[in-house]
């Protein structure tokens, strides 16, 4: 008797620890989110070949555990995407993103392109001394829409037609507070200056081609796909001048596709800092409602097939001495002058 009562209570002591270590079961709606959210990573993610996924499964959900609400799993997210080494992607919950912030990324120390950037600048086109024209082009946010994305690209073409392109011998394209947002609008719209052809594509980590993007008549293109919808308001003659192409550490994501696009471009040199490194191609996928996974799953390559995996370095580099509000003292634009005025003189 007294041994069968010593192994009952071995028994539940037993089955006691085993309940205490099997994780709870989630409410259904969160779980659903967390696994779908997991897939989609498994399946787009650029490095997701990188990670054991077994593994993290279990370790996410050992973190999800008393979560009764999907925003109770909201903080998971920058854990996850720091085991795919993705600072370039997140989660859109609510109208917030939480993302994870790479602590290697040095902290960008030129005071005088964050000051500008704060301001929320807006596109300036201008014509410089000596018929350079000159183009402030900042990061465009379109929403997503196609039809945003179309009105914007209007705004830059439109924007170019007013100072008349064909008066300008050469043009300085400024991407330094160009932090991002939809590519299209900005190459459609900057068409008159950089002319039609090939520009870059996107490849997979095994640096196998994807998508491929165009401007084609002064539109842009994605693969076959059209994209812009402009018409020639202001047909050029010549779509070949030089081009003086200025960048900084804030120059970012579709800022830096901007910058990719012109690389190999003749006539064409970049001149200040090195840009953020934001140069994989992000995609967003839905999860529920309006909740989305924006997750980089391509890197970039320009019109020679060179990948791009972290920064451009400019052609001529230039630290500091940018000055927004006075060109006429700024630094970079003093050399793209220097360099173009040589270009025109051959």
């Amino acid at each position: 008797m007294k041994r069968l009562l010593l192994v009952t209570l071995c028994a539940a002591a037993s089955s006691g620890a085993r309940a205490q270590t099997t994780p709870a079961p989630l409410p259904d709606s969160v779980q659903a989110f967390l696994d779908k959210s997991l897939m989609l990573l498994e399946t787009h993610s650029l490095e997701r070949n990188a990670v054991n996924w077994p593994q993290l499964r279990q370790v996410v959900q050992q973190k999800a555990q008393g979560a009764q609400l999907v925003r109770d799993l909201l903080p998971i997210y920058p854990y996850v995407f720091e085991q795919l080494r993705d600072d370039h992607g997140w989660l859109t919950y609510k109208g917030k993103t939480y993302k994870w912030r790479n602590p290697a990324r040095p902290a960008y120390a030129n005071t005088a392109v964050k000051a500008a950037l704060a301001q929320k600048p807006g596109l300036v086109i201008r014509m410089l001394p000596g018929r350079v024209g000159y183009v402030q082009l900042p990061g465009i946010n379109a929403g997503g829409s196609l039809q945003a994305m179309r009105d914007a690209a209007l705004v830059v073409q439109d924007s170019l037609c007013r100072v008349n392109p064909d008066r300008a011998r050469a043009w300085i394209i400024d991407l330094r507070l160009n932090d991002g947002g939809a590519m299209a609008p900005m190459l459609a719209g900057l068409a008159p200056i950089i002319g039609d052809g090939h520009l870059g594509g996107f490849v997979d980590k095994d640096g196998k081609p994807d998508q491929q993007w165009y401007l084609r008549q002064g539109n842009f293109y994605m693969d076959t796909m059209r994209v812009t919808t402009l018409q020639n308001r202001c047909p050029v003659r010549r779509t070949d001048k030089p081009v003086a192409v200025l960048l900084s550490g804030m120059t970012a994501s579709s800022g830096e596709i901007v910058a990719i696009s012109l690389r190999g471009r003749p006539a064409t040199r970049s001149f200040g800092e090195p840009t953020y490194g934001a140069t994989t191609a992000n995609e967003s996928y839905r999860i529920s409602g309006s909740s989305y996974l924006t997750i980089a799953g391509m890197q970039e390559t320009d019109r020679n097939k060179v990948v791009y995996k972290t920064i451009l370095t400019p052609d001529v580099l230039i630290p500091g001495g940018d000055n927004f509000t006075d060109l006429g003292q700024d630094a970079k634009v003093a050399a793209a002058l220097k360099w173009l005025k040589k270009q025109k003189s051959r």
